[in-house]
């Protein structure tokens, strides 16, 4: 197992209603939460998804996000907590399915294609070409009202699976770490926070990662990831 080092409570799942429409809590109240709750750090990955704007409208709404990143940064290092660049991508082909991207920085989402026209396969050559990487939110979600009950995506074309922490996804846990397991593919966890309480999870981040770059190095080379549910820590391979 690799050196123990200092490690960093992060969330690698946060929405903002400076961008995601079902966001309940603006930047502000979503850092001083989790620094309340003994958080660290966190993955702002806020919307994409075909209605909430016009293709054509893409690098106009990229430059909101990384606004309203680039504002939540700031407001994170006046309190001392990590905040990194990331986003939800929603797609329909194969079929519908929400992917969260990791690891990217400003210049890739300014510069990007609107990134829900692209199939799961385009959206991780993407990714691929880039360096960043590409885990599937809540693989299991069912009854969401919108659309027919998730299922995993198709696994040569992604890096990992999230174990969600929202009601109903947090059940499912068990189903994502066997598969992650039998497929080789790394596991991060998240709370999907959207301004409510929700239940404590995250990822455990070495100190050292501090950028987006960084951020991506470590997902990409771990042997092993580090999640923490309330007092419980699961310390997963990555199959590498």
């Amino acid at each position: 197992m690799e050196t123990e080092e200092k490690m960093i409570k992060t969330d690698m799942h946060i929405h903002t209603n400076g961008i995601s429409f079902c966001a309940r809590a603006d930047f502000q109240a979503v850092i001083d939460s989790k620094i309340a709750t003994g958080y660290g750090g966190m993955v702002l990955t806020n919307h994409c998804q075909p209605w909430y704007y016009p293709a054509h409208e893409n690098a106009r709404f990229m430059k909101r996000v990384v606004e309203e990143y680039r504002k939540a940064k700031s407001y994170g290092e006046m309190r001392g907590f990590r905040v990194f660049l990331g986003i939800e991508v929603t797609v329909n082909d194969p079929f519908y399915s929400d992917w969260l991207l990791y690891g990217v920085t400003e210049e890739f989402l300014l510069n990007a294609p609107c990134l829900y026209q692209l199939s799961q396969k385009e959206l991780y050559l993407l990714c691929e070409k880039h360096g960043a990487v590409l885990v599937q939110a809540h693989p299991y979600r069912s009854n969401t009202g919108y659309c027919d009950d998730m299922r995993p995506g198709e696994l040569q074309y992604l890096h990992g699976l999230e174990i969600n922490c929202s009601k109903g996804d947090l059940e499912r846990k068990d189903e994502v770490i066997t598969l992650a397991g039998k497929a080789k593919k790394l596991v991060t966890c998240g709370t999907d926070y959207h301004g409510v309480a929700k239940f404590c999870g995250g990822t455990l981040l070495p100190a050292r990662v501090q950028t987006n770059e960084d951020l991506a190095e470590y997902l990409k080379t771990t042997k092993y990831t580090r999640v923490f549910l309330e007092e419980e820590t699961l310390v997963l391979p990555t199959g590498r």
